[in-house]
């Protein structure tokens, strides 16, 4: 018997309360037969999922089944939180009576484009602190109807180094969206000079040739710069100049203070955010 308003007296009987539940679960197991896509609101998370209420019935769904995945357990128990009273939505993938028990499989929804702007602040939640920087989730920002946004800031991003030391795993916090990274994940930080390096921007200049300032230091040994103020270095190495190792030594040991040469750029040094520089002279003729 469903209910209705004819019958709701019947329902606010205590005694018919079986009734109702059997009603519910009947509506639920018709979703399940039909396949019928429902929507669930999160209650509060449990050791490896969420309580969920679907239908006036509680539901479980586990981390496995949401519509998204993190890299580790230690993620979800970080978020989690901040997702009760959230609506989603999912099929009904197993059902039991006695007693009642409900699961839902989550993974199939239907997210919208965040369409991040850069250099534009967004609210994240830390899911993860390590030595290099935060893992920072952004879903919290769109209200997760873009599900999962997940970011690193990277310790060398931090304007300020004592926020790195202050903040912990859980935390909501700001910060700034600049970009992709080769990946395709988002690069998070409010050092914009430094977020270069790791949304491919600075990628983008391997192949070219630059113009390098010299800076003879306290040991006499030449310092390179490209474009004045990022740091490369010159490896001479015989895989670069097969011919002439030892003339592009000594055109290095020959170079002054403030001079400027060009040099190719052939790759990036991620740990040190520098480039990789190849000199551009010619060999000796024989």
């Amino acid at each position: 018997m469903g209910k209705t308003a004819e019958n709701i007296e019947y329902y606010l009987d205590p005694k018919n309360d079986k009734d109702y539940l059997q009603d519910l679960l009947l509506n639920i197991k018709e979703a399940y037969k039909n396949k019928t896509k429902l929507t669930f609101r999160i209650v509060k998370p449990k050791e490896k999922g969420f309580l969920v209420k679907v239908g006036g019935l509680f539901a479980f769904v586990s981390f496995n089944h949401f519509g998204w995945s993190y890299p580790s357990i230690e993620f979800w128990k970080n978020i989690s939180n901040s997702l009760i009273g959230n609506f989603f939505s999912g099929k009904i993938y197993q059902v039991e009576e006695n007693p009642i028990s409900i699961q839902i499989d989550a993974k199939e929804q239907e997210f919208e484009n965040p369409n991040l702007e850069k250099c534009s602040k967004y609210r994240g939640i830390i899911l993860r602190k390590t030595n290099y920087g935060f893992f920072v989730d952004l879903g919290l920002h769109f209200n997760w109807k873009c599900g999962s946004i997940l970011g690193l800031i990277h310790i060398s991003t931090f304007l300020d180094k004592s926020d790195y030391e202050n903040w912990k795993v859980g935390d909501e916090i700001e910060t700034v969206f600049q970009g992709y990274n080769e990946n395709n994940q988002p690069v998070l930080g409010d050092n914009i000079e430094r977020g270069k390096w790791r949304n491919g921007e600075m990628e983008k200049l391997i192949g070219t040739i630059q113009k390098v300032t010299i800076s003879i230091n306290e040991n006499g040994k030449p310092e390179y710069f490209v474009l004045g103020e990022h740091k490369a270095t010159v490896p001479i190495k015989k895989e670069f100049y097969p011919n002439f190792r030892t003339t592009a030594k000594k055109y290095t040991y020959g170079l002054k203070d403030g001079e400027i040469i060009e040099c190719e750029i052939i790759k990036i040094n991620r740990k040190k955010d520098s480039f990789v520089l190849k000199l551009t002279i010619e060999p000796p003729k024989n």
